[in-house]
C-alpha cells in the first residue's frame, strides 16, 4: 500500500538480523513477492525501492540502544513481526519516528504488530492489546482456522500434537494465558489467589524487597499461618528513592504488623557517593537503615530461589486448602497465596514470568534475568521472601491470668526445643 507515492517510507522490524533472514522469513518472503516487480533490492541497506521514490526497509532492535539507528528518521508505517520479542520501550519509541511531510498528504500514519504469545514481552503486550486496551488500539486475534485457505491444517494439527499443551494452545488457539517457556507453569490465579485474610494476631509477619530507582521497587508483606502457608497480603510497589520509600513503608507497618525485611544484597550493597551518618560510605542498605528501616540481606541465589517458589506453588494431593481459603478443605492445595486486589502486580508476573532460555547458562533453571530485570521486580522480591525460609507460626494458647506467663512459656519452649509448649499447663504469677 502508498508504495506509488514519492516519499513514503516503510519498515518492518525483527529482534536480531538473523531472525530478519531466516527462510521464510519477513527478507526471505519479500524477495518471493517483489522479485518480479520493478522495485529495486539493496543488500547494503537492506531496503526495497519503488518506481516513485517509495520505500520498504527491513531493520532489527537487538538492544534498547538500537532504537538510536532511526533517531532521524521517519517513516509512515512501522511494523513489528513476533511483538512480544521487544521490550516496551523498543516498541513505544518508534512512534517518534512515525510522522509524515505536508507533501505525503493523506497517507496515514500506522504502526502495526503481529505476534504469538510468550516471550520477553509477553505481558506488556498482553496488556496494551487484551486485557488493558485502550480506546483506538485494535486487537485482532487468529486462530488456526483463520489459516484454512493457505495452509494444510490437518497435517499441521497432527505436527503441533507433538508439541507441549501450552504450546499447542498457543498456536491453535491464540491462548495469551498459555504459552511455551513460562517460569511458573504451576500458578493458577484460582488457586493462588485469594480475597483478603483475616490475619490472626499470633501469624508471623515478615517482608522481602527488590529495589530500584527508575525501576519500581517492589516491596511484599507477608505472614505465615499456623499450617506453614504464606499469605503475600501487601505491597508498596513503585520507583522511589529511599527517603520516599521508607516513610510509606514506616506508614504501611502500622498496619502489617511486621519488622524484618529481607532485600537484594546486591542492590543494598551499592553505594550512594554519599556518608551515612558515621562518616563511612553509605550504601542503599545504610540509607534506609538510617532512614528507620533496615533490611537484612537476602539470599539472591536465582536458581535456588526459582526452585523454592516453584515448590511452594506446586499443589500437594496430600495437603488440604486452609480454613481461610474459598477452597476450604479441599485436597491439592499449594503453600504461596496471594492477595488478589492488594498484590496485583505479583499475580502478574508469576503469570507472564518466562524462564532462562535453553541456549544459555543455567537454562531452563531460573526465571530469565532479562525479563525479572525488565518486568520481574515483583518476582525477584518473592524470591527473597520465599529463600528466607519461614517456619509456621507457633500457637500460643490466650492467658488471662498475667500477661508475663506467655512470655515464660515461650522462653521454656525455646529452651526445650520443643515447638510448642504443652496446652495443659498454666501459669499463676504472684
Amino acid at each position: 500500500m502508498y508504495v506509488h507515492v514519492p516519499g513514503y517510507a516503510a519498515i518492518l522490524f525483527r529482534r536480531t538480523y538473523a531472525d530478519l533472514a531466516l527462510p521464510g522469513a519477513l527478507m526471505d518472503r519479500s524477495h518471493a513477492w517483489l522479485d518480479s516487480t520493478d522495485a529495486k533490492w539493496s543488500n547494503e541497506k537492506k531496503t526495497w525501492t519503488f518506481p516513485s521514490g517509495a520505500s520498504i526497509t527491513f531493520g532489527y532492535l537487538e538492544r534498547d540502544s538500537d532504537v538510536y539507528r532511526y533517531q532521524s528518521a521517519e517513516f509512515q508505517f512501522v511494523g513489528f513481526d513476533e511483538l512480544t520479542q521487544f521490550n516496551e520501550y523498543q516498541y513505544t519509541y518508534l512512534f517518534s519516528r512515525l510522522r509524515r511531510t505536508e507533501e505525503l498528504g493523506k497517507v496515514p500514519l500506522r504502526m502495526r504488530g503481529a505476534s504469538n504469545p510468550g516471550g520477553i514481552g509477553h505481558q506488556w503486550v498482553k496488556n496494551r492489546f487484551i486485557t488493558k486496551r485502550e480506546p483506538g488500539v485494535v486487537f485482532i486475534p487468529a486462530t488456526l482456522n483463520d489459516a484454512e485457505s493457505y495452509l494444510d491444517t490437518t497435517a499441521y494439527r497432527e505436527s503441533l500434537s507433538k508439541l507441549p499443551e501450552e504450546l499447542q494452545k498457543q498456536l491453535l488457539e491464540g491462548d495469551w494465558s498459555a504459552f511455551e517457556g513460562a517460569a511458573f507453569p504451576e500458578f493458577n490465579r484460582k488457586l493462588h489467589g485469594v480475597p483478603i485474610v483475616p490475619l490472626e494476631d499470633q501469624w508471623e509477619r515478615f517482608e522481602s524487597m527488590d529495589y530500584g530507582i527508575s525501576n519500581p521497587t517492589a516491596w511484599l508483606a507477608w505472614a505465615v499461618d499456623f499450617e506453614g502457608n504464606l499469605i503475600v497480603y501487601d505491597r508498596f510497589y513503585k520507583p522511589s528513592l529511599p527517603s520516599e520509600t521508607a516513610p510509606e513503608i514506616l506508614r504501611k507497618r502500622r498496619e502489617w504488623g511486621s519488622r524484618n525485611c529481607w532485600g537484594d544484597p546486591n542492590s543494598l550493597a551499592m553505594r550512594t557517593s554519599t556518608v551515612n551518618k558515621f562518616g563511612e560510605p553509605a550504601t542503599i542498605e545504610t540509607e534506609f537503615s538510617d532512614l528507620g528501616v533496615p533490611v537484612m540481606r537476602g539470599n539472591d541465589n536465582p536458581k535456588a530461589g526459582y526452585t523454592r517458589l516453584r515448590e511452594l506453588l506446586k499443589p500437594d494431593p496430600t495437603r488440604r486448602f486452609p480454613d481461610w481459603h474459598p477452597f476450604r478443605g479441599k485436597p491439592g492445595s499449594p503453600r504461596l497465596f496471594i492477595v488478589v486486589d492488594r498484590v496485583p502486580e505479583l499475580i502478574e508476573q508469576l503469570e507472564s514470568a518466562t524462564v532462562q532460555p535453553i541456549d544459555k547458562r543455567d537454562g531452563g533453571e531460573k526465571v530469565d534475568p532479562d525479563w525479572e530485570g525488565r518486568y520481574g521486580h515483583a518476582v525477584a522480591a518473592a524470591r527473597y521472601g520465599a529463600m528466607s525460609r519461614p517456619d509456621a507460626s507457633d500457637y500460643v494458647e490466650s492467658i488471662d491470668l498475667d500477661p508475663r506467663a506467655a512470655f515464660i512459656e515461650d522462653q521454656l519452649r525455646k529452651r526445650s526445643g520443643s515447638s510448642t509448649t504443652p496446652r495443659s499447663i498454666r501459669w499463676e504469677i504472684a
